[in-house]
């Protein structure tokens, strides 16, 4: 076993030890693990508990958009047998095997000739399998090609585990922010499906400016939670069916800051305060809380700004008719370099047809 190997082999565990999004250190580490062995593909699978089927976590060679597809039963195929026997399996003909499953073969186009499978265990528990397909040699897999194996899938089976939490408390924080936005909104008689449909707005800006999806993670949670502060304005003046005095449209505008004040607390959702402190800032310094300029403004607070003034405008009050999509698009138009940013704006006016169109879904 090459020091190359081990070398590499320790950067991949730092790196599946550090790192929360990790299908990129995943792929990786399998190239890493066919380079050592010297088979022509690579893959690891995943158990769903909930429906006990199969699937491809990560794959390397061609048609593995199709494949990801692909779900077998445990039990199904040698990737079944191999986690339902919790067993390693090596096939170096699968002509000859009772094991093999060929729906995959069908789809990708690709002849397996020989398997290595092998179960990924957590905590006694089986929670997936890696595979590497065709020995480049033609002498097939053996028993020091297993061994490598093996000491690639104890940190890609920890990994995996942790993404699977991490994914989970990320999806506990969506749902409870979307839950206490909507709380908000229960107070606030003329501003339902308010949050929901900034934030929808925001990630069609996202989608155009080519955000990742963990860019677009943090971007929604900001856009739900961006009113949070109004949970502190009293209901006297978040319902009042007359234009705000003065005195009441400065206690309105301290709600960037209590919803700041709330959000910070919680450590988890600190990338998302950005946009909840200042999406009421101008490009002209005319905003609040802080008074910011131009390119002081944090991205996040820019786009949530366009889009909550939009669907305000677009939206009926006691106290004046909501604007046409069209009106209301003109106005954020007017006010690109005073109020908005230009940039946002130009995104903005360049996926108004979606929302012009109703292509945008508002539950």
């Amino acid at each position: 076993m090459s020091g190359d190997f081990h070398r590499k082999l320790l950067e991949i565990w730092e790196k599946l030890n550090s790192e929360l999004d990790i299908d990129f250190v995943l792929f990786n580490a399998m190239s890493l693990l066919e380079n050592e062995i010297g088979a022509e593909r690579s893959s690891i699978w995943e158990i769903d508990f909930e429906k006990k089927e199969v699937f491809f976590r990560i794959l390397s060679g061609e048609e593995s958009d199709k494949l990801k597809e692909i779900r077998l039963k445990i039990g199904e195929g040698v990737v079944g047998h191999t986690i339902s026997e919790k067993k390693v399996i090596i096939i170096n003909d699968v002509r000859n095997s009772s094991y093999w499953s060929k729906r995959v073969d069908k789809v990708s186009h690709f002849e397996t000739k020989s398997i290595l499978s092998l179960p990924l265990e957590y905590k006694g528990e089986v929670i997936g399998a890696v595979q590497l397909l065709n020995k480049i040699d033609g002498k097939g897999f053996d028993k020091r090609d297993v061994e490598k194996a093996k000491m690639m899938a104890i940190p890609i089976s920890t990994a995996l585990v942790n993404a699977k939490m991490y994914a989970e408390l990320k999806e506990i924080f969506f749902e409870t922010s979307l839950a206490l936005a909507d709380a908000i909104e229960k107070r606030d008689v003329y501003t339902a499906g308010h949050t929901r449909r900034v934030m929808k707005y925001s990630l069609l800006i996202a989608d155009a400016l080519g955000f990742d999806k963990e860019q677009k993670y943090w971007l929604s949670l900001s856009a739900i939670l961006h009113d949070i502060g109004k949970i502190g304005v009293p209901d006297a003046v978040l319902n009042k069916k007359a234009p705000l005095s003065d005195i009441e449209r400065e206690i309105m505008k301290k709600h960037p800051v209590l919803g700041y004040e709330i959000v910070k607390k919680v450590k988890g959702l600190r990338k998302a305060l950005d946009g909840i402190l200042y999406h009421h800032e101008k490009e002209d310094g005319t905003g609040y809380p802080k008074g910011l300029k131009n390119g002081d403004i944090p991205l996040f607070a820019k786009i949530i700004s366009v889009c909550d003034t939009f669907d305000a405008m677009t939206t009926d009050r006691p106290y004046r008719k909501a604007l046409s999509n069209k009106d209301a698009l003109k106005e954020i138009e007017e006010n690109s370099g005073k109020q908005f940013d230009p940039d946002i704006v130009g995104v903005f006016k360049n996926v108004f047809h979606l929302i012009a169109n109703g292509d945008v879904d508002e539950n």
